[in-house]
């Protein structure tokens, strides 16, 4: 009886584990440090990270994004560190830095092109995303 009840209880609890419904679809599982090495014109994806900029123009805003290993629910992992590069999502739409500096977050959306900007001296190819969903945690 026991067992039984710790088999449903388990199935139960499992089920449970989905995405957040924003986030659910079909993407390409090619993190951004691989479509560095081979970009494909507009790539459907699902990638998250650690805000580390955000930039406001006229017109639209881009978030800055450390990109991380997503767990199970496709934010940030805590369990798996591993950095995977950065990439750039922007909207159009203006983005409050006070509010997206230093947050997890999970885009979706179609990666348009590299774009290349400077971390301290080095030239970096930013993969830019042309986001559907951001996903604040």
């Amino acid at each position: 009886m026991i067992k039984s009840l710790l088999l449903v209880l388990t199935l139960s609890l499992s089920a449970c584990v989905q995405l957040p419904k924003p986030l659910r679809g079909d993407y390409s599982t090619m993190p951004p440090q691989q479509y560095q090495q081979t970009p494909v014109t507009d790539l459907r994806i699902r990638w998250t990270g650690i805000v580390i900029d955000v930039e406001n123009k006229p017109d639209h805003s881009c978030l800055t994004v450390m990109a991380k290993v997503p767990n199970e629910y496709g934010r940030p992992s805590y369990q798996n560190r591993v950095d995977l590069g950065r990439f750039i999502a922007c909207k159009n739409k203006f983005l409050e830095p006070k509010y997206f500096q230093d947050r997890a977050i999970t885009v979706t959306g179609q990666v348009k092109r590299l774009v290349v900007k400077k971390i301290d001296q080095l030239d970096y190819n930013y993969p830019l995303v042309d986001a559907n969903v951001i996903y604040v945690w």
